[in-house]
């Protein structure tokens, strides 16, 4: 076969390649316009594509009853829960929360679980229906982008500090200490005040220390005048 090819000069026809000049270059992402014939014919010849029927699914309007009022029951029973921690705890502490993983998440969750804290995370819709009109309305002012709270039935406020310092993620903003609303700064100089046992211990001493020290005081004079008593009798009896 290849000596055929060889003998009688066969091969493939190759195409005809013309190289075509144009005065300037072409301009893809703006080409020029059609002719008015050209573009004529393909406006008569665009595609028209049916309408979107809508379903009978669609035309009842029966499941667009909650989304119109806006009512969800189950966010109600979730609000009132809120509404409770926050009336419960003594301590309500307002974070800010980065992007973290979800294993950091979890130790996060864990540590304040050990100390008796809850780790809550609720929607802005959620925390309007629980606290707008009441006392708390103005923690709505911290609640704008991804937070968290955490309620601690006890003003642990030291070991609140400490497992934070754990997690860089999570940045303590501000906090209700006592029913009271107090900023980081103020949260972290409450914690240097020692606890109402400590207080309690230090004021039995003072008050102890005072009352020794005044019964001392008017003893003296009786003291004094016993021993100058004591001391001229032996003087009378020796002479």
């Amino acid at each position: 076969m290849l000596l055929i090819k060889q003998l009688f000069h066969l091969s493939p026809p190759s195409p005809l390649l013309q190289s075509v000049r144009f005065r300037s270059k072409i301009n893809i992402q703006k080409p020029q316009l059609p002719h008015h014939v050209k573009a004529t014919f393909l406006e008569l010849t665009k595609p028209m594509f049916p309408r979107k029927v809508k379903t009978p699914i669609e035309f009842c309007n029966k499941g667009n009853i909650y989304a119109k009022d806006g009512e969800n029951p189950y966010q109600e029973i979730i609000a009132g829960e809120v509404f409770r921690w926050f009336q419960s705890s003594r301590l309500v502490a307002f974070y800010h929360m980065n992007p973290m993983s979800s294993d950091q998440k979890f130790k996060a969750f864990a540590s304040f679980k050990k100390e008796k804290m809850h780790f809550q995370n609720f929607g802005r819709r959620t925390m309007e229906l629980a606290v707008k009109g009441t006392a708390y309305e103005a923690a709505l002012s911290l609640y704008v982008s991804r937070n968290f709270i955490v309620f601690s039935p006890e003003p642990e406020i030291k070991k609140l500090l400490k497992i934070s310092k754990k997690f860089p993620e999570i940045i303590l903003m501000a906090g209700i200490y006592e029913g009271k609303f107090l900023s980081k700064d103020e949260l972290v100089s409450y914690s240097a005040i020692p606890n109402i046992q400590t207080a309690q211990a230090d004021l039995v001493r003072t008050l102890d220390s005072l009352g020794g020290q005044l019964v001392q005081n008017l003893n003296i004079h009786q003291n004094t005048l016993m021993h100058n008593l004591d001391e001229r009798i032996k003087q009378l009896g020796s002479s």
